[in-house]
């Protein structure tokens, strides 16, 4: 799997994922409808896309822990096989340029050859999607609001991803205590479909929960209406995917994920069946600070800040 990237899984959630509404009187667990927001799907998510620059910028210098789990499953829906691995992640001073060391394997301390192996795949990752960035600003640049109100999000600009989407009325929640909004969108039929990528996003429908204090994303649930063909079907068909994400409050204000779950069934190349499910948890939260003694002779050093 590539690098996992909270503040890239916050953003896309909001303009990509979304899922079915819940049946007519009835709120999902912990959640009570209120009323209809006074505004349209658009300006949310626009505000939440303004709002995730800010959290990205709150959460720089700082280290956490993902643990990646991998469950292959056989024909008779049991777990066949297990993989998990841990990795420590740091984010960087500037928003988008995280690293990550690969920690354990399957419960023990990863070997140098694996950490090794891992950090070549990263790199080379991390030098195709910066291909793909500067590929986008070059051929899509960024309208009369320029990149703050339509800013690149992975591959794609914010004002092609909203014009992909039909979306329902913005409802007002409360979600644990917390004021929240919730919106359902699902795709427009008959899009372009030029891409693996745009054949994804063109099949996805759902639901996101946003607070309505930090205009932060919540939790998605999302499912695909329609399978998704990788070279006619003969490279991979995914019939079934179910997404799910649930994020965490830091002290910022800030909003970053806890447990992204995907499951995906088809088949690949024909014969070999996909029935996968990854799940990803992230923890021990820390931000790095660099204290400075201002009388002469004192000494400063890096101290770590744990979130609460």
């Amino acid at each position: 799997m590539s690098v996992v990237r909270p503040g890239r899984l916050a953003g896309l959630a909001l303009a990509l994922l979304a899922a079915v509404p819940p049946a007519a009187g009835q709120a999902p667990a912990g959640q009570a409808v209120r009323t209809v927001a006074p505004f349209p799907a658009e300006e949310l998510i626009r505000a939440v896309a303004r709002a995730q620059r800010r959290a990205d910028l709150a959460v720089t210098a700082s280290t956490f822990d993902q643990v990646e789990v991998r469950t292959d499953y056989g024909k008779d829906g049991r777990p066949k096989t297990t993989r998990r691995r841990r990795y420590q992640y740091f984010s960087g001073d500037e928003p988008g340029q995280p690293t990550r060391e690969l920690v354990e394997v399957d419960g023990r301390p990863a070997t140098a050859e694996e950490k090794r192996e891992q950090a070549e795949d990263d790199a080379k990752d991390r030098r195709k999607r910066l291909e793909r960035e500067a590929e986008v600003r070059a051929s899509h640049p960024p309208g009369a609001r320029g990149d703050e109100e339509d800013p690149l999000i992975g591959a794609r600009r914010l004002s092609d991803l909203i014009a992909r989407f039909s979306y329902g009325p913005v409802e007002e929640l409360v979600v644990d205590g917390r004021p929240a909004y919730a919106l359902d969108f699902a795709p427009k039929p008959g899009l372009r479909t030029a891409t693996l990528g745009d054949r994804a996003l063109n099949s996805l429908s759902g639901r996101v929960v946003v607070d309505a204090t930090d205009l932060q994303v919540v939790s998605v649930e999302a499912h695909l209406v329609a399978p998704v063909k990788v070279g006619m079907g003969l490279g991979a068909n995914v019939k079934s995917a179910t997404i799910s994400y649930r994020a965490q409050r830091l002290s910022e204000g800030a909003w970053l994920p806890c447990v992204v779950g995907l499951h995906l069934q088809g088949r690949v190349a024909l014969l070999l069946r996909l029935d996968s499910a990854f799940r990803f948890e992230f923890s021990g939260f820390a931000r790095y600070s660099v204290e400075v003694e201002t009388d002469v002779g004192g000494r400063g050093g890096p101290s770590v800040q744990s979130a609460p």
